[in-house]
């Protein structure tokens, strides 16, 4: 895909780059549920200060076909919980439970898909 910076020299908005290309923000992991992990609110993410307990909520109001990707840079694991009444299915575990946080491990980047608004994909990096 191309950066937000080309498309815009090529007369883009820079509003509508932004939408296709998507946007960051670095989050800083709280809570110790998912009322009150910190809420994802951007589609890319570096996450701070996750110890195994912190952790973060993926957007409540997504559409199918949208995604978060996340890449935890703290020391400990990451607990990420769906929105409420979702799951988070992981390669070989099933569709997941409703509610259950999904345990991202250090250094490693997830790509999160909704697929509905009571299903999540997590995919993880190697």
């Amino acid at each position: 895909m191309a950066l937000a910076k080309k498309m815009m020299g090529g007369g883009v908005s820079a509003g509508m780059a932004k939408a296709i290309c998507g946007d960051y923000g670095a989050i800083t992991a709280a809570g110790s549920s998912q009322a009150t992990a910190t809420a994802v609110n951007v589609g890319n993410s570096v996450v701070a200060s996750a110890d195994g307990t912190k952790g973060v909520t993926l957007p409540a109001v997504a559409s199918p076909g949208e995604s978060v990707t996340l890449f935890n840079n703290s020391g400990s694991t990451c607990p990420v919980y769906p929105p409420v009444g979702a799951a988070i299915a992981v390669a070989g575990t099933g569709l997941g439970t409703a509610n259950s946080a999904f345990s991202q491990l250090t250094y490693k980047t997830t790509t999160y898909i909704c697929f509905s608004a009571t299903q999540w994909v997590a995919i993880t990096s190697a």
